[in-house]
């Protein structure tokens, strides 16, 4: 079930009756969604608290936990023994980013990794628009190392005016900040919106930390040159990392530069498709998430 059905995505309404009251149609749906499943599998471990609310059906579940979660919230006693428990309980537990084994596999030694997920054959085919676009694909915030991506930001802008248009999700408490180094701030939008932005890109900005979320792997699929800060974890897997446009700030620009003045060819050097779409692709998954749902489920 994609979010915007299991639970309200925008502010709750300051009104209490009025907030209980808009829970009920997905509460509804959760519970219609359970009573005919034999098994669940969560996204995010304060999600496993959707599924144990009063109602409904109870059935054996496997937790994602995808980032957040276990990198900060799983650290915070205002969090830490909702997830663990929810850690506990579950039948099987993945981990989706590189930088979380350790601590995933602290709080359940048997995690696995499972990486996000894309759906290849949904996606745009990448064709870049006339006009030099460099996109900021992640949010601002702190787990998107956002300090270092706004200094990267300032630089760009200062290299780039006139020459590329500058543009970034208006998403994150450093979203302002990028605004007024002079990044174009895009309204958050639904998926496949979001996802011809990453088609029209020239060069795109993945995250400024040592692993990259769903969004990045998106923009590789489709063939989008990108670039980042720093360095990115191996794949505990294959000890594969993704090829991208890496290294220091100054590293970093020179490269976005170069990549500007012939996408086409950066693509292709740095052949990101072919790497992420056997890794990433939700398709080669299949089997075996289908033959742990039905040990789990007893079938």
């Amino acid at each position: 079930m994609p979010p915007e059905q299991v639970r309200p995505l925008t502010a709750a309404p300051s009104n209490a009756t009025l907030a209980r009251f808009r829970m009920v149609p997905f509460a509804v749906r959760r519970a219609l969604r359970l009573r005919s499943a034999d098994a669940v599998h969560v996204h995010y471990g304060t999600s496993v608290r959707l599924i144990r609310q009063g109602g409904m059906p109870k059935r054996p579940y496997v937790l994602t936990l995808h980032g957040t979660d276990i990198r900060r919230q799983w650290k915070e006693p205002t969090f830490h023994d909702e997830i663990q428990r929810a850690i506990d309980d579950a039948a099987h537990v993945f981990y989706a980013n590189t930088d979380n084994c350790e601590d995933a596999m602290a709080a359940r030694p048997d995690a696995e990794f499972l990486p996000s997920l894309v759906d290849v054959p949904g996606l745009p085919s990448w064709n870049p628009s006339e006009k030099p676009t460099v996109l900021f694909i992640s949010r601002w915030d702190e787990d998107k190392g956002v300090d270092r991506q706004l200094n990267l930001a300032a630089k760009l802008s200062e290299v780039l005016h006139g020459k590329a248009d500058l543009v970034g999700l208006d998403w994150g408490p450093g979203a302002a900040q990028a605004r007024r180094h002079g990044v174009r701030m895009l309204d958050r939008m639904p998926q496949q919106a979001y996802h011809s932005q990453l088609a029209h890109a020239s060069v795109g900005i993945g995250q400024a930390s040592n692993y990259f979320s769903t969004s990045e792997f998106e923009a590789l699929c489709m063939g989008l040159p990108v670039a980042a800060l720093g360095t990115r974890l191996a794949r505990p897997d294959d000890g594969s990392v993704p090829p991208v446009m890496e290294g220091g700030l100054d590293d970093v620009v020179a490269q976005v530069l170069d990549a500007l003045a012939d996408p086409q060819a950066a693509s292709l050097r740095l052949n990101g498709a072919a790497w992420a779409r056997p890794r990433y692709a939700a398709d080669a998954y299949v089997p075996k998430l289908a033959a742990l749902y039905r040990r789990v489920a007893g079938l």
